[in-house]
């Protein structure tokens, strides 16, 4: 039976700052030997520092993880670039196993995610979740890697977690993103790293909201496109339509109007419901030196994209929304750990910043009740949640996996 444990910190210097987290973390264990660390790092830290001094502490346990844009921790949200939070597992080598792909290239990061998780599952065929960690230096279509990773494992294995991400300081294109994975003493930047857990008592409710407007009017239609490029909208050049539509210049920023909008399609009919909102959103884009358009989803040719804009109200009501959901199928029962993984652009926005502190507490405080519930965030480049009994990809949103006995 798996055990859970997490704590987190700012403390500037590395290898004080994992020793707190185990000490912190495991405090009354007796001693902060444990079988699986996994680090969620903003970009300020050493990472060999952390890796090394944590094999130090720990020297039996494996070690994973990624780096965010921020940790979220029980105590609430961090965006320090010396802040770090760790969860901490403790259980039988049978009840989970851990992967890892090494400096891949967009282009071959969806075949090798298929393998991973062909290999992940001769490694423990009984693994019931799936835990995934991909780089996110650049948009390639994770939509299609998720899809690669339930057909080997059925869509009744879920897949939670998301993708890794910088801190964004001084970063005008996704292009331009360095993110990090960890992997035992291996720091990987263009790696991805999956989890599978196999304790056959853990149970799951996952969750995710957006609570973004969808702009009225004609919607865009993809006539030309390869994989995740857009390369015309409407038999126009994607770039220049999009900016038309938007009154901006041509030669506004991806970054820029990442802040102005985002895309969405719409959901089957039978999914609205549960999703809370007739649309998905796979929000970030970067433009190419062509003017097409990448972003982290297939678009095929044909397919109807929205454009959406910031909603605060629909953003918090939709969190406590999804909160009362998650209450209502625990129905009573205490989570033994919640994994979490939310997008840096959601809270409040005031003076030019967005405060994250009450967005986050409207999840912690229902769900955890005043209990010491181990939780584990990142501020990701994507998040994965259930949908109509499968396993979604989408952006600008916050997702819940929260797990239980």
């Amino acid at each position: 039976m798996l055990q859970f444990f997490s704590a987190s910190t700012s403390i500037v210097n590395s290898k004080r700052a994992i020793n707190e987290c185990l000490e912190n973390a495991l405090e009354g264990q007796g001693s902060l030997d444990c079988d699986l660390i996994i680090i969620y790092s903003a970009m300020g830290h050493n990472f060999q520092d952390l890796l090394s001094e944590a094999h130090k502490l720990s020297p039996d346990a494996r070690i994973v993880g990624c780096t965010g844009a921020g940790i979220i921790g029980k105590d609430g949200p961090d965006e320090s670039m010396k802040a770090l939070s760790i969860m901490v597992i403790k259980g039988p080598p049978n009840e989970f196993a851990i992967i890892c792909r090494e400096s891949i290239g967009s282009l071959d990061l969806q075949k090798s995610c298929l393998e991973m998780a062909r290999e992940l599952k001769s490694m423990n065929p009984h693994i019931s979740m799936v835990q995934f960690l991909p780089h996110g230096n650049d948009l390639w279509p994770v939509d299609k890697a998720l899809e690669d990773i339930q057909s080997v494992f059925g869509s009744s294995v879920p897949v939670f977690g998301g993708v890794s991400m910088s801190s964004m300081a001084n970063v005008k294109s996704a292009t331009e993103w360095r993110t990090f994975q960890f992997f035992d003493q291996k720091i990987l930047e263009r790696g991805a790293v999956m989890i599978g857990y196999a304790d056959p008592t853990l149970k799951f409710i996952s969750h995710a909201n957006h609570g973004f407007s969808v702009i009225g009017g004609m919607p865009l239609e993809v006539t030309r496109s390869r994989d995740n490029i857009i390369i015309e909208f409407n038999w126009q050049p994607a770039w220049k339509m999009l900016t038309e539509i938007l009154g901006v210049p041509e030669t506004t920023s991806s970054g820029q109007i990442n802040t102005i909008t985002g895309f969405a399609k719409e959901l089957p009919e039978e999914l609205q419901e549960e999703n809370g909102s007739p649309y998905i959103l796979f929000a970030i884009m970067s433009k190419n030196k062509d003017h097409s358009i990448n972003v982290a989803i297939v678009c095929p040719e044909g397919m109807k994209i929205l454009l959406t804009r910031r909603d605060e109200k629909k953003m918090f009501e939709g969190v406590d929304w999804m909160v009362k959901n998650i209450l209502n199928e625990l129905n009573g029962k205490k989570p033994v750990a919640v994994f979490h993984a939310d997008c840096v652009l959601r809270g409040r926005f005031s003076l030019d910043s967005i405060l994250k502190d009450e967005i986050i507490s409207r999840m912690q405080a229902p769900i955890c009740q005043g209990e010491n519930i181990p939780w584990f965030g990142l501020y990701s480049a994507g998040e994965f949640a259930r949908l109509g009994g499968e396993s979604w990809f989408q952006q600008m949103s916050s997702s819940l996996f929260v797990i239980y006995r």
